[in-house]
């Protein structure tokens, strides 16, 4: 594809760092055929209110209390699968649970679009995670659902298997 012809779009994904939510990007980029995308996989956190927790918070010491090996693999994966047709792709924190701050957080990104499973229910395993469907819903960004092809998962020890996943 001749990217200086493609359209580019900003697209922002909701994810619970599992595999599963990964295939809701997978499928997209799959679907894609003449858009370079800038990805950013947007997660909800809000650490706890000690003293210790916030003079401590740094979104690299959140993300790895939440991202898995297999997840990782899997999203290089597809990062290396769809070189051709992402600019840029990366995961951001939303740290605080306030409409504003999230509503705010949304305008200054200057997002084309927001992805949305029709199939995959997000499954937060972590404690301080929260949804963002809710603010996403009232966000006056356009919505684009797509439907993921639901994948069986028994064990990631491998990258074979996320490859063949996810390729």
């Amino acid at each position: 594809m001749n990217k200086d012809c493609a359209t580019n779009k900003k697209i922002f994904i909701q994810t619970d760092f599992s595999i599963y939510s990964l295939n809701i990007l997978n499928t997209l980029l799959k679907e894609s055929t003449d858009t370079i995308f800038n990805i950013v996989l947007i997660h909800g956190y809000q650490s706890t209110k000690s003293f210790k927790d916030l003079l401590f918070h740094s979104k690299q010491n959140i993300l790895e209390k939440l991202e898995t090996i297999e997840f990782i693999e899997a999203y290089e994966v597809i990062k290396n699968a769809h070189e051709s047709i992402i600019s840029e792709i990366r995961i951001d924190i939303i740290p605080f649970k306030k409409k504003s701050y999230i509503k705010n957080y949304f305008q200054s990104n200057d997002i084309d679009f927001f992805i949305i499973s029709k199939n995959y229910q997000l499954n937060f395993i972590h404690k301080n995670s929260f949804d963002l469907q809710p603010f996403i819903n009232s966000s006056s960004i356009q919505k684009k659902e797509i439907e993921i092809n639901p994948i069986i998962i028994s064990n990631f020890e491998h990258y074979g298997i996320i490859s063949e996943l996810f390729n």
